[in-house]
């Protein structure tokens, strides 16, 4: 590998050669008092060096005579030489070096009596990393001799040309890729998330290939338009949607630290976005790559990746949905303790916040004090996921509840208070379920109060069932 290495930079040096004859640089003819000329050797060949960060290529000058006083030689980056040699085809398949990926000495200093010195360029892996495949060149140009002395014409650029694959092996190269970058990542029902109490956080791993090194930044960035064309394309599906900025939040900017090959994006979505798109069964799409690295190069196409988000996601979400209910409609049919069964028509129709009626409530001009029925019929909106307990134990008298059709309690007759009057069953949050509290009010006390608990989702201690829960049938 170095064989094939130093090959390349002895062909650059013989370039140099060229190019200065080919611009007709002409040798000084004389020399003044005891000035020596000063010519550009090359490269130190026996001296190159590889790490995993940089190149170091020395390069030599060398003097006409040892030197009478100790001195420095100026050196400037030379790219126009490189650039008419790939203009005229002599170099092909090569770029130019810019100046950030390059450091070297502004000066050569000379020591009195020396006859040669050397200064070191160092070349940034990176940069050749993201020429894979082509040759990379640089020149220097010697200026400015001092104590008098002069710089050889014919011989005052030295020309470095290396050959990227001969340096690096492939597999080596330092790529940066998020992990499973270039394809489309699902977000489901417990996979590729985690939860907390406010949401959930999809964690992506930021990958670099080969041996670590120095700390360096990359940036996150998002393309809304991406997303738009992929499910005009329906590569994503047609309920797939670009979620508002403001809905979410993503790490920007990543610190990959000192001897680390890997870091982690966090994309964290609050779960009020998802409740807000429960109804409508929206999935959340984006399109995120990796841009700007401070260091090392993007991988072609692991550096990118789609995050879709399914709304069954949602199925983790158990917080609170508290919702704008107004209550139930509620029917009372006075002189009748089994409601309308003979067809007749309530004598009062009402919308009722909640059921939670103790005494007298009703206006005895229109509902009669004993002797009579109440029905409140409209749907409940599970405020959580789990097994529900609802009571009518303190219910005065007959008691009966549906859900969704199905009596789950069912004893109206002239009863009242029973601790028995209590039934379970699982409810989905955020799901609306038909329901009926029926109420038969023989003689003597009466009072109807619908209450629940839910002890698997932490709401513990019998309650009122909450008007912000209930929505009144039409």
């Amino acid at each position: 590998m170095m064989k094939n290495y130093i090959y390349s930079i002895l062909l650059g040096i013989t370039l140099v050669t060229v190019s200065c004859k080919h611009n007709n640089l002409d040798d000084v003819g004389l020399l003044k008092n005891n000035a020596v000329s000063i010519s550009g050797d090359g490269v130190v060949v026996a001296a190159v060096t590889k790490d995993n960060e940089t190149v170091k290529v020395p390069f030599k000058i060398s003097l006409s005579a040892a030197a009478t006083k100790a001195f420095q030689v100026g050196i400037t980056l030379n790219s126009d030489t490189i650039n008419q040699l790939i203009a005229n085809g002599t170099l092909k398949n090569t770029v130019v070096l810019p100046n950030g990926a390059i450091d070297y000495p502004s000066v050569i200093n000379v020591s009195y009596g020396a006859e040669t010195a050397t200064g070191v360029a160092t070349v940034r892996l990176t940069t050749l990393e993201a020429n894979y495949g082509k040759d990379v060149a640089f020149a220097f140009k010697l200026t400015d001799p001092g104590k008098g002395n002069v710089i050889k014409a014919s011989k005052s650029n030295i020309m470095v040309v290396l050959n990227t694959k001969q340096l690096i092996a492939e597999k080596d190269i330092h790529y940066l890729s998020i992990v499973n970058g270039g394809t489309i990542m699902s977000v489901d029902y417990k996979k590729n998330y985690t939860t907390s109490p406010a949401g959930i956080t999809i964690p992506l791993i930021v990958n670099l290939s080969g041996q670590a090194g120095t700390a360096f930044n990359v940036h996150v960035k998002l393309n809304t338009d991406t997303i738009n064309k992929l499910v005009s394309s329906k590569v994503l599906p047609a309920n797939t949607i670009n979620l508002s900025p403001a809905n979410f939040t993503i790490d920007t900017l990543i610190r990959v630290n000192s001897n680390s090959n890997t870091a982690q994006i966090r994309l964290q979505i609050g779960w009020p976005v998802f409740d807000a798109n429960i109804v409508a069964n929206k999935k959340f799409a984006f399109a995120i790559s990796l841009s700007a690295p401070t260091r090392h190069i993007l991988h072609p196409t692991s550096s990118k990746i789609i995050v879709l988000v399914e709304p069954t996601v949602n199925l983790d979400n158990n917080s609170y949905i508290t919702g704008n209910g107004t209550g139930l409609k509620a029917e009372y049919f006075s002189n009748n303790q089994q409601l309308d069964f003979d067809g007749r028509a309530p004598s009062l129709v009402r919308i009722d916040e909640t059921i939670d009626f103790g005494g007298d409530w009703l206006p005895s001009n229109i509902v009669s004090n004993d002797n009579y029925s109440s029905r409140w019929t409209g749907e409940f909106l599970a405020p959580v996921r789990g097994e529900y307990i609802f009571y009518q134990t303190r219910w005065d008298d007959g008691a009966r509840l549906f859900i969704d059709g199905k009596a789950i309690i069912d004893d109206f007759t002239t009863q009242w208070d029973l601790p028995s009057r209590f039934a379970k069953i699982t409810l989905e949050r955020g799901k609306r379920y038909k329901i009926e509290a029926d109420h038969r009010e023989n003689v003597g006390g009466q009072q109807a109060r619908l209450e629940y608990e839910v002890p698997s989702a932490g709401i513990n201690g019998r309650r009122i069932v909450p008007k912000s829960q209930l929505f009144p049938a039409q």
